[in-house]
């Protein structure tokens, strides 16, 4: 795997990404079948992602702008209650799954993680 552009300190967030959005391609690619063994074998992973980067990025909310800790926040309620609450079978709520997932994904690459990285040691 070629070496991530990343502080080190994100470095492996930035692999669970790129493993989430392989799930959101396969999902998008037939969001007509059920994706309930992929996605319940990821659960574990995103959920201890999600509360890793919670703890991680917690001390430097304070330097950074509200609206991308807000917007963090946001997906990652939205996607827990997903998770809580999945309709595998459901085409509309397989896309929507995949697309918050990818989004959110991006947005912490594209956004998050440069606003963070200045701040990092």
């Amino acid at each position: 795997m070629k070496p991530l552009k990343r502080h080190p300190y994100l470095v492996q967030l930035s692999r669970e990404h790129h493993h989430a959005l392989v799930l959101c391609l396969r999902i998008l690619r037939e969001p007509h079948i059920s994706h309930q063994a992929e996605i319940e074998a990821q659960v574990p992973e995103l959920l201890a992602h999600f509360l890793s980067e919670e703890r991680q990025f917690a001390p430097y909310w304070p330097q950074i702008d509200a609206v991308l800790k807000n917007r963090f926040e946001t997906d990652h309620a939205l996607l827990r209650k997903m998770i809580a609450e999945p309709e595998y079978s459901n085409a509309d709520w397989n896309t929507e799954f995949a697309q918050t997932l990818r989004a959110h994904a991006r947005f912490e690459e594209r956004e998050l993680f440069p606003a963070i990285e200045p701040f990092l040691n």
